[in-house]
């Protein structure tokens, strides 16, 4: 970025480089071998442990794909993800310039309602993940901008990031913000704040504390007044076989991505977390989109492909690993990392394991109430809105069903709900000897610890263990 300001920047930078990026993404990915062997060969100028004058552009985006380690068809895959992504871009580029309105929906919701009303949406939460196209600095700049405006220093840097980008116009005026009460107390703060700056009327869901029929019922009753606020506000009624159409998409989508995570359980394990985690990216930005589910289908024949031969994602799969919390993948991407150095592969992780029930659409009712059941079983959200025991329990599930020998704790200093349980978890690791590493990090802002920090604590953690 050199000595340029970031309040020089022109209006929705960002979000045009990233379009750009993606497709050439989308270009490169008709050709995957070429590709794959060209990102591999060219790791030198990219691979290095700090980011350069020199890499600046393309260090993360590459790292992102995998850097030249990613199979040709799992590359191909996510071409159609990309491709996925610049629609949602244009579709927000065109109505800004036109005027028409443009509906936010956060990051935890599912935006399926929005496609029955003909309506652009676009997930807020954007530059969490694409800052990093500016630069690696990018995301932590635009945090110091958000605290410098008066956002509280202690909020979640993921909502730090929104307010920024909103306030350096990097992500367009909504006209409408859908929102909700979980995972924490960041997001309903920031919510009620976005809805004052802003000055876009907002519905926000009151999440139950519990995941029972009552609940679901409580839920289901929320999403028909969110249909009214739509209707009331948009002045049209919503399209029920467009969101049918919308909703058996979904169905599948969820269904190769489940099936993904079966997978996962087998020694080796057949694919790469990486893909769950883009994916994940695609169903908060542009679910709605036909290519999203063409890459779901990519990446379950790529990985059903090693699941039926008895092949690893690694030549030497040593360790398996749980990554537990919030990813850290919106600064370096760890998975290929470790698979590449040391035959570590996360076989399962908070945000990218899919656990969303059937959509039954024979009828509106069925829908809505199956739409319900989904969203409080979307990822994050299913496991931080209730007792710790939604959190715990779900961890060990995960450590007897795929065979975990270790466990990442990823503590992102804007999960305080996590942070609050952590003494539980160590607890649920020494009764069990399962080794883990506690990091203190930020997953968005690398002022609290960087890159080759991060690196530097899994590598002595696994040479403690043996396996390094």
């Amino acid at each position: 970025m050199g000595k340029k300001s970031i309040h020089d920047w022109r209006p929705l930078r960002i979000m045009k480089i990233s379009r750009l990026l993606f497709i050439l993404i989308y270009v490169f990915s008709r050709v995957p071998r070429f590709t794959t062997a060209l990102m591999y060969l060219l790791r030198p100028l990219y691979e290095p442990t700090r980011e350069t004058w020199l890499n600046r552009k393309f260090r993360y985006g590459l790292l992102t794909l995998g850097g030249g380690l990613l199979a040709p068809e799992v590359f191909r895959a996510y071409g159609s993800g990309a491709r996925a992504f610049v629609e949602n871009f244009n579709s927000v580029f065109r109505a800004h310039k036109k005027g028409e309105p443009i509906v936010w929906v956060e990051w935890i919701l599912n935006a399926e309602i929005l496609e029955s009303f003909y309506v652009t949406s676009m997930c807020s939460a954007l530059l969490n993940i694409f800052a990093n196209v500016e630069s690696m600095a990018a995301p932590s700049q635009i945090i110091e901008e958000a605290e410098n405006q008066g956002t509280p220093v202690e909020y979640c840097s993921a909502m730090k990031l929104n307010m920024g980008a909103y306030l350096l116009h990097q992500i367009p005026k909504p006209d409408l913000i859908i929102a909700g009460s979980h995972p924490c107390d960041t997001n309903v703060s920031i919510a009620q704040t976005m809805e004052y700056v802003t000055g876009a009327p907002s519905y926000f869901f009151d999440v139950p504390y519990w995941k029972d029929d009552d609940s679901f019922r409580y839920t289901e009753a929320q999403i028909w007044e969110q249909i009214e606020f739509l209707e009331k506000r948009l002045g049209k009624k919503i399209d029920w076989e467009r969101l049918k159409d919308m909703l058996e998409r979904v169905n599948r989508f969820n269904f190769y991505l489940g099936e993904i995570c079966e997978m996962h359980k087998a020694i080796p394990c057949p694919g790469t977390m990486i893909n769950l985690g883009y994916a994940w990216v695609v169903r908060e930005v542009s679910l709605r989109s036909p290519h999203a589910l063409a890459m779901a289908k990519g990446l379950y024949e790529a990985v059903k492909k090693n699941y039926l031969a008895g092949k690893g994602v690694v030549r030497h799969e040593r360790v398996r690993v749980l990554l537990w919390f919030p990813p850290i993948a919106f600064f370096t991407y760890l998975f290929k990392w470790m698979e590449h150095e040391f035959g570590a592969v996360i076989v399962a992780d908070f945000i990218g394991q899919v656990s969303t029930v059937p959509i039954d659409t024979s009828n509106k009712e069925t829908m809505i109430r199956d739409l319900a059941r989904t969203q409080m079983h979307l990822a994050m959200g299913r496991q931080c809105h209730g007792p710790v025991e939604f959190i715990t329990d779900e961890m060990v599930k995960y450590f007897e069903q795929y065979s975990i020998d270790c466990m990442i704790f990823t503590g992102h200093q804007g999960c305080k709900h996590g942070w609050a349980a952590v003494k539980i978890i160590q607890d649920i690791c020494r009764e069990r000897n399962m080794p883990a590493l506690f990091l203190n990090i930020d997953i968005m802002d690398q002022r609290c610890l960087d890159e080759q920090g991060v690196k530097n604590e899994i590598t002595k953690f696994f040479r403690v263990q043996g396996w390094a």
